[in-house]
């Protein structure tokens, strides 16, 4: 364990020292690119300055050549940029990053057993169609290895995931959340899953689908509200909702897919502190609501709601070797964003991001104090043919009282150069986006470090879904 912590700590190194001078780029925002010159004050001379001989079409193309081929070297500022960003990213290693196919032996090493996929089309999205199926025999498997009775999964919602665990596997479960009316709707939910089950489930064994015919327990998968902290006692929430097995030795195997936030942090807390919690298989999400140091006042409406507040620990970072280390929210906003699927999608950025920081500048000239919520003009652009349209939308929609009362020859001054402001808008996205993996690998990796730090030799990341489906497609691992 020594070595793979060693390890993490020199993978880490490599990140902070990369990270530390960017972070101005990480943390900033793109509503200010224009009025804060990110362009000029952000980017590096000499990238800068081979960026602004192309035109845009020529960067877009060299922008995704460089992605796609990862062993393209020809010594251009762009391509060392993208690569450089790369070679810090969190790839399989086969030590503390492993393939689910790995993940398979280590399982098998711990004394359990990897039942068939179960795929269900029917009553979710493609994508957490994928997800469940990809995820639940392993869930399964680390359920048996690790001798646990039941499953929990922290923020469950919908229970997807635990649905296919209940039917599928047998596996008693519960799904806890602290949205009441997202349980009760879900609850009607599974019941109807419950009585199509056959007709909507396969098994996948070799690449063959197979009829699930076993028997079916429907009265396995319960549902319970509560907001999670690290203090929740899981086995005594086992044993309200499952009275019936209150006087048996419950061992917890605690799941969640795509937990949101601080509940991340807090269920590895809750596996390192409480013994009954058997297992860990966690998929990690929403890292913008990670609270820390620098923004202890932000809270999002689930923690307004249920009181959780500042005396909490902070979601980052968790482990000793990055205490008192800051990222910032803008950053971690960022580490959630996907380079795969914008590359393979060949996704550029909206047209909104350039009619937004044109608005910026226009309200910071004539009402400099004014101080405006960004999120109430989030998708008008798409109603806007020119940015004219979208500065009277915007400024109706915030009753400003600027359109019509600044002439046409105000608004054609601030955009008489949308075609290079727009370039750089686009090539300025796509390179701090660049950023997005580093900053996901280094909150990662904090959290397998703090597992390790606290004696958890069986813990790992797993490479679990592909990015390109599923972006936030690493999940942490560990078994007592």
């Amino acid at each position: 364990m020594e070595t793979r912590i060693s390890r993490i700590h020199q993978h880490l190194d490599r990140i902070l020292k990369y990270l530390n001078p960017l972070m101005p780029l990480a943390n900033c925002h793109m509503v200010e690119f224009l009025t804060e010159n990110h362009w000029d004050r952000l980017l590096p001379y000499n990238l800068r300055n081979v960026l602004d001989k192309w035109d845009l079409d020529y960067g877009i193309d060299k922008f995704w050549t460089y992605a796609s081929e990862r062993n393209k070297n020809d010594n251009c500022e762009l391509g060392k940029w993208i690569h450089m960003a790369r070679s810090l990213y969190l790839t399989v290693n086969n030590d503390y990053c492993l393939s689910t196919e790995e993940l398979q032996k280590h399982i098998h090493c711990w004394g359990g057993i990897v039942p068939p996929e179960i795929k269900v089309k029917e009553f979710m999205t493609s994508k957490k169609s994928y997800e469940v199926q990809r995820m639940s025999r392993l869930v399964a498997a680390l359920h048996n290895a690790s001798g646990s009775t039941h499953c929990l999964e922290a923020g469950g919602g919908r229970g997807h995931l635990l649905v296919a665990l209940t039917l599928g596997y047998n596996i008693p479960s519960l799904t806890l959340d602290c949205d009441e009316k997202a349980l009760k709707n879900a609850t009607e939910r599974v019941k109807i899953i419950q009585k199509q089950w056959r007709a909507i489930a396969k098994k996948i064994t070799n690449g063959n689908e197979e009829s699930v015919n076993s028997n079916i327990n429907c009265n396995i998968h319960r549902f319970a509200t509560e907001f999670v902290t690290k203090n929740t006692d899981m086995s005594a929430v086992i044993r309200d909702s499952f009275p019936e097995h209150s006087d048996e030795d419950i061992r917890v195997l605690l799941t969640g897919l795509h937990t949101c936030g601080n509940l991340g942090p807090d269920s590895l807390r809750i596996f390192t502190t409480q013994s009954s919690t058997a297992g860990l298989f966690n998929v990690p999400c929403c890292y913008h609501l990670l609270s820390e140091e620098l923004d202890v006042g932000f809270f999002d409406v689930f923690q307004r709601d249920y009181g959780c507040g500042a005396d909490s620990p902070y979601g980052f970072p968790m482990s000793e070797y990055l205490r008192g280390y800051n990222l910032g929210r803008n950053a971690r906003m960022l580490a959630a964003q996907s380079i795969d699927r914008v590359v393979h999608q060949r996704q550029l950025p909206s047209k909104s991001f350039l009619y937004r920081a044109l608005f910026q500048v226009i309200v910071k000239k004539h009402l400099p104090e004014c101080n405006l919520s960004n999120a109430k003009l989030k998708k008008i652009a798409l109603n806007c043919d020119n940015f004219k349209q979208y500065f009277k939308m915007a400024d109706h929609i915030l009753s400003l009282g600027l359109y019509g009362t600044i002439s046409d020859n105000i608004l054609t001054d601030v955009s008489n150069d949308l075609k290079c402001q727009w370039k750089q808008i686009v090539m300025f996205y796509l390179l701090r986006l660049c950023l997005a993996q580093v900053i996901e690998c280094l909150l990662l990796l904090d959290r397998l470090l703090y597992l390790l730090e606290n004696g958890f030799g069986k813990a790992y990341l797993v490479k679990l879904f592909d990015p390109v489906l599923s972006p936030r497609c690493h999940s942490i691992v560990a078994i007592r």
